[in-house]
């Protein structure tokens, strides 16, 4: 019997993992959590873990915000 790991609200992710979800890079990761979009903790060596529960709220932010802007496009 083999087990499937769920992933939780609570999981916690690196920016790698962060930005295959958002679908941008490390970098961008880095840049979302300095300016405060994506809230992540720091391990004691500095690196930054962020929680799946803010990582995908911020990817449906993103992906709302996308579509109100393509609704916006026709309204010249």
């Amino acid at each position: 019997m083999s087990l499937k790991k769920i992933a939780g609200a609570d999981d916690l992710m690196t920016a790698s993992d962060a930005g295959r979800i958002l679908g941008v890079s490390v970098d961008t990761v880095r840049l979302l959590a300095r300016g405060g979009e994506l809230p992540f903790m720091s391990t004691i060596r500095g690196v930054r873990l962020f929680r799946r529960a803010d990582v995908d709220a911020l990817a449906r932010r993103r992906e709302l915000g996308k579509s109100a802007r393509s609704g916006l496009r026709g309204l010249k």
